[in-house]
């Protein structure tokens, strides 16, 4: 869903399935681990049945898989 250099994506996971796939990666502090957030990718946020979805560079060097509405969404969050 996301493309990027390792460090730009795993400092700023963009698409909600890259976020959820990244909260699923194991810690080797047993403390740490029991007590992170899981993300759970929920597929239903996207409406792709009006705008179809592209692959567009949301930042440079740093692409992402979305419609207008869900990048205008994504700078939004990247602006704040």
């Amino acid at each position: 869903m996301e493309l990027a250099e390792a460090e730009e994506l795993f400092t700023n996971p963009i698409h909600p399935y890259t976020q959820s796939l990244l909260s699923a990666v194991p810690i080797p502090d047993p403390q740490i681990e029991k007590e992170k957030v899981l993300i759970v990718y929920d597929e239903s946020t996207h409406d792709y049945s009006v705008e179809k979805p592209s692959f567009v560079e949301i930042k440079e060097g740093h692409f992402v898989w979305a419609n207008q509405p869900e990048i205008e969404k994504y700078q939004v969050e990247l602006d704040n």
